[in-house]
């Protein structure tokens, strides 16, 4: 017998609390702490390239080397903050893809195990009904709507 089960995953309701209290806490911080965007104001701002960021990293050293050249309107100490913050979210953002990527992978496992079962007791029906299960026959004709371009052959009409 055929096993379809690629993974086997169960949470406790104390772990999909737990789980959900953190999100829901990280999401809250969010909210405090970084603003939203329209799609107007992100296409205007954007974010920088790597060889940008080379030039923010380098311009703080130099900055720093040689505070005379900074113009007045460039507050130093603000500089700092944001740059600060900036790598904070940076640390924040990679994590958040690790688990992004972890959960996602998790669920393609789930759901391909959902579909071969799917597809196993969909074909167990159609054997059935096609054997005219009288109790099998509704249950495939509801299923095989999802299968609108197979051809079926006369035996396979019920």
């Amino acid at each position: 017998m055929k096993n379809n089960d690629l993974i086997q995953v169960v949470f406790t309701p104390e772990e999909l609390t737990e789980n959900n209290t953190h999100l829901d806490a990280l999401l809250a911080s969010a909210n405090i702490n970084a603003p939203g965007l329209t799609p107007e104001q992100r296409s205007t701002f954007g974010s920088i390239n790597e060889t940008n960021k080379l030039l923010v990293n380098k311009t703080k050293l130099i900055m720093r080397e040689n505070p005379k050249y900074i113009p007045n309107f460039v507050n130093l100490e603000e500089f700092e903050r944001d740059f600060i913050a900036r790598e904070q979210i940076e640390n924040m953002l990679r994590k958040l893809e690790q688990l992004r990527q972890k959960l996602s992978d998790t669920k393609i496992l789930l759901d391909n195990d959902n579909y071969q079962d799917s597809m196993a007791y969909y074909r167990s029906v159609r054997y059935f009904a096609n054997e005219h299960d009288q109790e099998a026959m509704p249950l495939y004709n509801e299923l095989k709507q999802f299968f609108p371009n197979h051809k079926n052959t006369d035996k396979e009409e019920v």
